[in-house]
């Protein structure tokens, strides 16, 4: 069976400009899906699950809209 590849946090970095410890605030926020973590803890998300996040953040204009001041 062919192993499906693995895409980090530093994937969707690049892909919204927006740096590791936002994208994790955003996680525990709920704002985006919580990451598969490998064996050593790291958190990896499938091709389709970045293609979403990224939609996501895009869409809603990086979240700016529902934060709360």
């Amino acid at each position: 069976m062919p192993q499906t590849k693995k895409f980090r946090l530093k994937d969707i970095e690049e892909e919204v400009d927006r740096d590791k410890t936002t994208l994790i605030r955003w996680e525990r926020e709920g704002l985006i899906p919580k990451a598969k973590r490998d064996s050593r803890g790291w958190r990896y998300y499938s091709q389709e699950e970045i293609a979403s996040i990224v939609h996501k953040v895009i869409a809603s204009d990086y979240f700016r809209n529902t934060a709360a001041y």
